[in-house]
């Protein structure tokens, strides 16, 4: 079939799809409204959004409190670390004479981790070749970690307690305080 075998459609096509009269009427036409109260009605998804502004700021809220308490118990359990302590290892036997043994430590060479101690039989004195170090004033114990290479002290790390480090000539200071 070709175009041109077609018919041409009726004229009045329009007239024969279009109601003519008015639909009949319904049992429930006096339900609908002629002029509907005034309303958020016409903004549709967005007065939804609106509706669950309350929620949205309580559940905000509630999330902002959970963060902050989070970070504080974290600062918390942090700052309660504080400064190690280092727990005796040993119990010397009662009536043990200390007088004679030797309380001052010299070290001229390699790393090591040292102690201080004002109880003996511990070192309360460490002769580095360049440097002393002795306990601070309060300090009962200390640790820390020293670097000696060719006669020089060149890292010293505190572990725990604190020392005073007094310096011999030509020495620079390795402690922060």
């Amino acid at each position: 079939m070709i175009r041109d075998e077609l018919d041409p459609p009726p004229t009045d096509v329009a007239n024969e799809w279009r109601p003519v009269e008015a639909p009949p009427a319904s049992d429930r036409d006096d339900e609908l409204l002629r002029n509907p109260p005034p309303g958020e009605h016409h903004r549709g998804r967005f007065a939804g959004y609106d509706a669950g502004r309350r929620v949205r700021r309580i559940l905000l809220a509630c999330l902002a409190v959970l963060i902050a308490g989070t970070v504080f118990a974290w600062y918390q359990w942090a700052r309660r670390g504080g400064e190690r302590t280092v727990p005796r290892q040993f119990q010397l036997p009662a009536g043990t004479d200390t007088s004679d043994r030797p309380r001052v430590l010299t070290w001229s060479q390699g790393q090591a981790r040292l102690g201080l101690s004002r109880e003996p039989p511990g070192v309360h004195t460490i002769e580095l070749p360049d440097r002393t170090l002795k306990l601070a004033d309060g300090a009962d114990m200390a640790q820390f970690k020293v670097v000696v290479t060719d006669g020089k002290t060149t890292a010293l790390e505190l572990e725990s307690g604190r020392i005073v480090e007094v310096l011999h000539p030509g020495a620079t200071p390795l402690l922060q305080e």
